[in-house]
């Protein structure tokens, strides 16, 4: 028996019926799903997620020159991104690299500048795993693209044998350049021993 399709999909549901479901169906999801904004009032999209970790090599081609973001949860808004319990690695070839961390972070959506705050840290890490350098301040401002991190608030520079205080500081990764902006002080391993 040779069935003609079209001649049973029309027994089953006539086209006119067809046409009219579709424009009944187009009307509800139009006046029920689409919310009309209020005047005056703009919309942000909002996403947040728990417990993730990102690779971010945008500016970075060549390799061992990730970075890598892993944060206890990630909230985007609009062109923001905000980070709880930031851990960021900058990695600088197969030289040392760089861990920050901080209470929180937020960064523009490209991900070029990433600001910390609360109890942000700086640790360069040298190849074997040890902690060569810790840097400490309430807030610490990232540039991704340059790897170089500042800020002009107080910081605390300490190493093996010394601790470096002053107020702001500008530490360039590329160039294994730190410097600290004003009223630097330094106390040594054997002036705190005394």
């Amino acid at each position: 028996m040779n069935h003609n399709w079209r001649d049973l999909s029309s027994t089953i549901l006539p086209p006119s019926l067809v046409f009219a479901l579709a424009i009944a169906t187009g009307i509800l999801s139009k006046t029920l799903l689409i919310e009309k904004p209020v005047e005056g009032k703009t919309y942000q999209s909002t996403m947040q997620m728990s417990g993730v970790e990102m690779v971010h090599n945008k500016f970075e081609p060549e390799k061992h020159a990730l970075s890598i973001i892993t944060a206890d949860s990630i909230a985007y808004e609009g062109k923001r991104i905000h980070f709880i319990n930031p851990n960021l690695t900058s990695y600088n070839g197969d030289v040392d690299l760089i861990k920050l961390s901080a209470a929180n972070a937020s960064s523009n959506s490209e991900m070029s500048m990433v600001h910390l705050n609360g109890g942000a840290a700086i640790k360069k890490v040298d190849s074997e795993g040890k902690t060569r350098l810790t840097i400490k301040s309430k807030e610490l401002i990232f540039n991704v693209q340059d790897k170089i991190i500042s800020t002009d608030k107080v910081v605390s520079i300490e190493q093996n044998r010394f601790k470096i205080y002053g107020q702001g500081m500008i530490f360039n990764q590329k160039l294994g350049t730190l410097e600290i902006k004003e009223q630097a002080r330094l106390k040594s391993k054997f002036m705190m021993d005394r």
